[in-house]
C-alpha cells in the first residue's frame, strides 16, 4: 500500500495544483509527520489539513494556536462534511485560524463557525532609491523587531514556519522602524507583513531589487484577511500561505 504521507502528497497536489514542488516538499518535511490531520476510507486519504503551531502573543501572554492550511477534500467524497469535521476538531483543541482564499469561501467557513478577523489594507508603489538603513534579517532578529512594531494581540509565525520562505523570500528590516516578511514577484516585491512607517517600503522593495511593491498591513478600516474561533478579539493576522 501506498505510504499515507505519499497519497496526501498527492491529494494535495489534486487540491492545489501548481504549487512549486520545491515548497510542496518542504511543507511535508515540516509539518506532515506531527500536524497533518488526516480522515482515510479504506486506506486512502480522502480528506485532509495541515494544523500548524502559530502563537497568539497577547499583553498577558502566548496563547497556543494553531493556522490551518490545505483544506482538501478529494472530489469524489465532497458535500459529506468531511472537511468541518476537520477544522473543528482542531478548533475544538486550540483557538484556530486561516485565510480564506476567496469571498465565497468565507462565507462557508462563517457556517462553520469561523468569524472573520485581522483588518487589512494593501498599498502598492513604485520603489525608491536604498538609503542604506535596509538589511536582511535571521528569523530570530525579525521576529524580535516584529514583536516590538506590532500591536497586541497578534499572530505570530514560528521560525520553522518562516522557513518556508527561503526560496525567493525572507525578512528585512529598515533600521528599527520597519519589518517585513517579503516575496520576490515577478519585478517586485509582495510584503506579506509589514509592520512599521510604510513610508520605507519603496527603500525597502528597491533594496530588494525590485521595481515595485505592494503591502499588507493591519488596519481598522482595512477588510478582513483571516477567520478564527476562540481567537482574542482585535487579534492581527497577516502571514499565510498563499
Amino acid at each position: 500500500m501506498e505510504p499515507l504521507i505519499t497519497a496526501c502528497m498527492r491529494l494535495y497536489d489534486m487540491a492545489f495544483p501548481g504549487e512549486p514542488e520545491a515548497f510542496t516538499r518542504a511543507m511535508f518535511d515540516r509539518y506532515a509527520q506531527d500536524h497533518l490531520r488526516v480522515i482515510c476510507e479504506d486506506g486512502e486519504p480522502i480528506s485532509m489539513l495541515f494544523s500548524i503551531p502559530y502563537p497568539i502573543i497577547t499583553k498577558n501572554g502566548t496563547v497556543d494556536a494553531r493556522y490551518l492550511y490545505a483544506v482538501a477534500t478529494h472530489p469524489d467524497h465532497r458535500g459529506k462534511g468531511l472537511a468541518k469535521q476537520l477544522l473543528l476538531q482542531e478548533a475544538a483543541e486550540h483557538p484556530a485560524f486561516l485565510r480564506p482564499m476567496s469571498q465565497s469561501l468565507f462565507d462557508y467557513y462563517g457556517k462553520v463557525g469561523f468569524v472573520p478577523f485581522s483588518p487589512i489594507e494593501i498599498e502598492a508603489g513604485a520603489a525608491d532609491a536604498p538609503s542604506g538603513a535596509e538589511r536582511l534579517l535571521s528569523p530570530a532578529e525579525f521576529l524580535a523587531l516584529r514583536d516590538r512594531l506590532a500591536p497586541f494581540p497578534h499572530c505570530r509565525p514560528t521560525e520553522q514556519f518562516l522557513s518556508l520562505y527561503e526560496n525567493g523570500g525572507g525578512t528585512v528590516a529598515h533600521g528599527e522602524d520597519a519589518v517585513a516578511l517579503f516575496e520576490q514577484a515577478k519585478g517586485g516585491v509582495l510584503f506579506k507583513e509589514y509592520w512599521g512607517n510604510p513610508v520605507f517600503a519603496p527603500r525597502l522593495a528597491a533594496f530588494l531589487g525590485g521595481t515595485r511593491f505592494e503591502l499588507r498591513r493591519f488596519s481598522q478600516s482595512g477588510t478582513c484577511f483571516g477567520v478564527g474561533i476562540g481567537v482574542p478579539q482585535g487579534t492581527a493576522f497577516l502571514a499565510a500561505l498563499d
